[in-house]
């Protein structure tokens, strides 16, 4: 009795843990990115600025490094690597986001253009951003651009908007 309910709790906690990372979202830096990156103990080691539209940042004694495509761990680890080739023993870089790329909104809302991006924000709550919806905008009928590939794939209200993202609200016939 004891062993099937610490199996069903065991897999209770498998089953959760797989579903929220499931509905996690992996965020990259991509250019128009605000980010902090400092060195512990080395105060002539930092950065603070925006990712270029290449998606670099010029980072004291290492010059150019890009970062685009990279999460924050990635990031970490790239420029920790980097500054142990020749320059530091044992560097613990911290690379912290200050301000996401907004997210853009366009067709049938009615103050369609850019919007500041919050985390976790649905495309519902992009649209009310937006003004709502306009009269004859589809209710069903969104689309949302998204990575240097331009992905598009066809989104619901409970989309979540990823910094970059490009939205687009389709006219109705009916």
């Amino acid at each position: 009795m004891v062993v099937n309910k610490l199996l069903l709790a065991l897999i209770f906690s498998f089953l959760f843990s797989v579903t929220s990372y499931a509905n996690e979202q992996i965020f990259r830096f991509g250019p128009g990115d605000t980010i902090r990156v400092s060195v512990y103990l080395e105060s002539d080691l930092y950065f603070e600025g925006q990712i270029s539209q290449q998606g670099s940042i010029d980072f004291p004694l290492l010059g150019s490094l890009s970062l685009k495509g990279l999460t924050q761990q990635e990031a970490k680890h790239f420029i920790e690597q980097q500054l142990k080739d020749g320059y530091l023993v044992s560097p613990n870089v911290s690379v912290r986001i200050i301000n996401y790329r907004p997210f853009f909104i366009y067709g049938e809302v009615r103050k369609p253009g850019s919007y500041p991006y919050q985390p976790n924000i649905t495309l519902e709550q992009a649209i009310v951003l937006a003004g709502g919806l306009k009269d004859r905008a589809s209710r069903e009928q969104w689309t949302i651009q998204r990575g240097e590939k331009s992905n598009i794939f066809k989104a619901s209200a409970d989309s979540i908007v990823q910094p970059g993202d490009v939205i687009k609200v389709e006219k109705s016939f009916f």
